[in-house]
């Protein structure tokens, strides 16, 4: 019986169950995510953050003041809408990823851009928008079209943030507020 014992604690040892290790970096898995030090640095931060299905770089990319105006459609449809903030953004764009994990493809593109400087600490992107998100939820679209609007403002430490974002449709696509509510229900 003592035999086996020191057999034990000799493997015991010898794999190193109770060594300290060194701690893991927490913001090591940020996938593409930079300092937003200028107005476009959000921007490609919230690009990278959907192509990446990045839950911490989009949340790092809103403003705490957070506010989004949807589609006349979608406000008329849909009575999520009536109290939207940063917390409803998240817990849309968490289930979005939760859907849409273990798929591929997804893209994001900005085309007709325009920003425009409001004053030296604000800045207005206005663009159309074309997003895919290949999710497993087969009553809501993969993708999404329409015309957006984010105000982009820098805080007192000098980093910028997107406070408000409007969006347009176009036409009779489904546009980023059809796809937001969908995945708040």
């Amino acid at each position: 019986m003592r035999y086996g014992l020191f057999i034990v604690l000799l493997v015991l040892q010898g794999c190193s169950l109770f060594d300290t290790r060194s701690p893991e970096d927490p913001l090591a898995d940020t996938g593409s995510y930079v300092q937003p030090d200028t107005p476009e640095q959000v921007v490609e931060n919230i690009t990278n953050a959907l192509i990446e299905l990045n839950t911490l770089n989009y949340r790092r990319s809103m403003a705490d003041e957070f506010e989004f105006q949807p589609t006349a459609t979608a406000s008329a449809r849909e009575s999520v809408f009536l109290s939207w903030s940063r917390a409803q953004e998240e817990q849309y764009f968490s289930s979005m990823v939760a859907a849409a994990a273990l798929n591929t493809g997804h893209s994001f593109q900005l085309n007709d851009q325009s920003l425009t400087l409001l004053d030296e600490n604000e800045f207005i992107l206005d663009a159309t928008y074309f997003l895919t998100i290949n999710h497993r939820r087969t009553e809501v679209p993969t993708q999404v079209q329409g015309r957006l609007q984010w105000i982009l403002k820098q805080d007192g430490a000098g980093l910028w943030a997107l406070v408000e974002w409007t969006d347009q449709e176009l036409g009779n696509e489904a546009s980023w507020s059809d796809l937001k509510a969908e995945f708040m229900k």
